[in-house]
């Protein structure tokens, strides 16, 4: 057609300028059908998608929602620009090597593109199930869309300069010490990952703590270099994936999971409060419940006070009673007074409700302790 156009302006008189002026305007054309044609593909798949990921019941409404966050239809449409600019060399036949190249490599940049949209939406369908939280699904998706550009790059420069990507490959080799200076929180996360994932250590949801770091919260995510932490105070924490297998942290996944949440805490007693119990401070102490079958004279008073606050821990519906239930004393400190640490699981596992049961004890606990002839440690 470039031909046939040519020599129609040539036998209108205007041969000095009918190749210039056919190749400017084939180009334009041949342009402008390509973009009019990449644009209906484009609105097409996307209403496409559109039409089922509308629908949240529909069984495609996943791979539907995924494909079209991911931009999947405009990066597919663009394989409409390679094409016809493969049609404009093969019609021209001007410049054929370099439009070749040309063409090959916006052939290979779009499947490149195409690629790592696909892979990103792989990674979000996959994400949509519960299953996916023991699997580190986003450090996956990001080695993967790394290799894809790796590769991708290695077979862009092959084709615009013309030579097999093997022998590119070979001068790779020289320069892995660079790329593992480079890339070294990537590759130490993406072992950490594996490792994080093939021992379940940790998941999206989990409790943890860093008790060297003063970092309790929820996993949110778990990517190639980090893992992003929801703290208590609702700030947002990025520790590395490497950490993980680095430095020591508690899961209470398995603590949750039972629906309990462990109770530790101390009450410090005064040493010179401790005394042995006579006839009037056992009377006394009877009047609580729970104490009639152990209370006796001549027992120390916090003996008795243990006794008692283990039999109201016993008693109390919010308390898991199939859990250890320990009411236990700690050695004696001069600035401490004598620890006293009760130790049981709070049949819930929500921050709140958990606080509250905790001090709902403890407030108690301050309040009969005088019964027992006992007093609570305060230095100074």
């Amino acid at each position: 057609m470039y031909t046939m156009a040519t020599q129609m302006l040539e036998a209108r008189g205007v041969a000095l300028i009918a190749p210039t002026l056919a190749y400017i305007v084939f180009i334009i054309l041949y342009m402008l059908i390509c973009l009019a044609v990449r644009k209906i593909i484009s609105v097409s798949l996307t209403r496409f998608f559109a039409k089922f990921a509308a629908n949240p019941s529909h069984r495609f409404y996943t791979i539907a929602s995924a494909l079209a966050k991911n931009n999947f239809a405009r990066r597919l449409s663009n394989i409409a620009i390679p094409i016809f600019i493969s049609f404009i060399v093969a019609d021209i036949g001007r410049h054929s090597y370099f439009g070749s190249r040309a063409v090959s490599a916006i052939l290979v940049i779009t499947i490149v593109l195409l690629a790592d949209s696909f892979i990103r939406s792989m990674g979000d369908i996959f994400g949509s199930y519960e299953s996916s939280k023991s699997v580190p699904v986003r450090g996956i998706i990001q080695v993967l869309e790394i290799v894809v550009f790796i590769v991708g790059a290695i077979v862009l420069v092959s084709v615009l300069v013309n030579r097999n990507p093997a022998a590119l490959l070979g001068g790779i080799g020289a320069m892995t010490a660079i790329v593992t200076i480079v890339f070294k929180d990537p590759i130490l996360g993406f072992i950490a990952g594996i490792q994080l994932a093939a021992n379940d250590m940790v998941q999206v949801g989990d409790m943890i703590e860093f008790p060297q770091q003063g970092i309790i919260g929820t996993v949110l995510e778990i990517s190639l270099i980090t893992v992003k932490v929801e703290a208590l105070d609702k700030t947002t924490v990025s520790i590395p994936a490497y950490t993980f297998i680095s430095e020591p942290f508690v899961n209470r996944r398995s603590m949750l999971d039972a629906g309990v949440r462990r109770i530790s805490r101390m009450l410090h007693i005064d040493a010179a409060t401790v005394r042995q119990c006579d006839e009037n401070m056992i009377a006394q102490i009877q009047a609580l419940p729970h104490v009639a079958a152990f209370a006796q004279v001549g027992m120390t008073n916090t003996a008795i006070f243990r006794k008692y606050v283990t039999a109201y821990l016993q008693n109390r519906d919010d308390i898991a009673q199939d859990m250890t239930i320990l009411v236990r004393q700690h050695s004696h400190g001069a600035n401490t007074g004598i620890p006293f640490e009760v130790y049981a699981f709070a049949a819930a596992t929500e921050l709140v409700a958990f606080e509250n049961i905790q001090s709902d004890i403890f407030d108690h606990l301050y309040a009969v302790v005088g019964v027992f002839g006992l007093g609570v440690y305060q230095r100074g």
